[in-house]
């Protein structure tokens, strides 16, 4: 007899956007079954018609989409299949299995819960049991006439033809509602694995703080789907060695729910901004430059206005600098304004000590007879300056610094000197000269 194939589902209710539990839970469906050569379904869980919202189920497959991870059948929708779950429950009231009961909100139909022991096997977790006795009878269907959450995912695992059901550790508790169900229908139950929860860096649930971001919102603050996706894998399971860089394709040789851990994992932001930038080092340049380029234009840049080549050597100038893409902008903001806004630590430790006036306006002079304005012509120059000065080149490097870029902090001075041009350079410093210097003029 041939194994049966396969087949899982990721069931998202669309009553927010998807969050990092949810993408993972999504992913460990897709690579398990990708895996195992197997299918993966896309059901929506829209019974809660107070709540459900047809942006949120745009933006779970829009994030899923982005995230790499397809399906291959779906989406199904609750909300239009009432008619199964009606017949089903009609079904159990037939067989002595439901009962008709009044409710404060109306008539309901409870399922009658078996009073008897009953155990599954967690893949992950192993044995649990459960005593049918202290479970009290449960509404399946409300008095508005749509199914509870209970009975209508395991209708739609029985009539899909679910084999697994990958889930987050906090639905271990419905699984003997969802396998009495099963055996009162007379079917054989899926095979259930229940993931760890993911904790904060702090050890307690996700907050904004700590996780519990949408993935719109990590795909806007500029991080690659490539890395979050390899972050995520990496809250729980392992492929078996030290790697923390696992291609997608990796992942799916790899998989396995026995390799996934029973213990919570932390998020760690610290750690999946190292991953991403990781991940922006490793792109093409070609493909890094197309990426920006939504980061650019909202940030008023107008890239195609640029001069050709010039965006190419910002980036490969900062690229060991910037975390995700929407950090590119910030940290070179100052490359594609005219004006920029000056760091007052830095402005009062760095251009209002004395004897930096006269040195800012000899260099203005300086570079002002600088022919080429290249990197190497722009460093002969300079250290020209230190040299007749018999300073050290730091005394110079810094107040010029934040004269050009406002910040004590940034790439090479003398290519960012090149990259900002001969005028901008010398109007910066003027500007300095004149706002925060106390002697001086140029």
């Amino acid at each position: 007899m041939a194994e049966e194939k396969v087949h899982v589902r990721f069931s998202p209710s669309p009553t927010g956007s998807l969050h990092i539990g949810g993408a993972r839970t999504a992913l460990y469906n897709w690579l398990f079954a990708r895996h195992e050569g197997g299918t993966l379904s896309l059901r929506i869980e829209d019974t809660d018609q107070t709540r459900s919202e047809d942006r949120f189920v745009d933006d779970i497959k829009e994030s899923l989409e982005w995230l790499g991870i397809d399906w291959d059948s779906g989406p199904i929708f609750q909300s239009r299949r009432l008619m199964i779950y009606d017949r089903l429950a009609d079904m159990l009231i037939e067989g002595g299995k439901a009962y008709w009961s009044d409710e404060e909100k109306g008539r309901a139909v409870r399922f009658k819960m078996p009073d008897s022991e009953m155990e599954f096997n967690d893949i992950i977790r192993g044995p649990i049991k459960f005593d049918g006795s202290l479970i009290e009878d449960f509404v399946i269907r409300k008095a508005d006439g749509y199914p509870t959450y209970n009975f209508a995912c395991t209708v739609d695992d029985i009539e899909t033809g679910i084999t697994h059901v990958i889930r987050g550790d906090d639905h271990i508790t419905n699984t003997p509602k969802q396998i009495a169900i099963c055996e009162a229908l007379g079917v054989i139950r899926p095979r259930f694995a229940h993931l760890p929860m993911i904790l904060g860096e702090d050890g307690g649930r996700l907050s904004k703080r700590y996780g519990a971001t949408s993935v719109k919102e990590y795909r806007e603050l500029g991080y690659l789907p490539e890395a979050l996706t390899n972050f995520i894998a990496l809250l729980g399971w392992a492929p078996g060695d030290d790697r923390e860089m696992v291609s997608r394709e990796e992942m799916i040789k790899c998989f396995e729910l026995e390799r996934v851990g029973k213990t919570s994992a932390r998020f760690n932001n610290t750690k999946l901004d190292w991953m991403n930038s990781l991940y922006i080092r490793q792109l093409p340049t070609d493909d890094l430059l197309r990426r920006l380029m939504p980061f650019l234009r909202k940030a008023g840049v107008e890239p195609e206005k640029l001069p050709e080549g010039w965006l190419q050597k910002v980036v490969e100038l900062h690229i060991e600098r910037f975390k995700t893409l929407a950090d590119f902008y910030v940290l070179t903001s100052f490359l594609f304004t005219d004006e920029i806004e000056y760091d007052p630590k830095a402005v009062e430790k760095h251009l209002k000590k004395d004897g930096v006036p006269d040195l800012l306006q000899e260099v203005h002079a300086a570079l002002s007879k600088v022919e080429g304005f290249d990197t190497d012509s722009l460093e002969k120059c300079l250290r020209g300056v230190v040299e007749g000065r018999g300073i050290g080149f730091g005394k110079l490097a810094q107040p010029l610094r934040v004269a050009v870029t406002g910040k004590t902090v940034s790439a090479g001075l003398f290519e960012t000197m090149e990259l900002l041009g001969r005028e901008k350079t010398l109007s910066r410093i003027s500007h300095c000269l004149n706002e925060f210097c106390r002697a001086g003029s140029v």
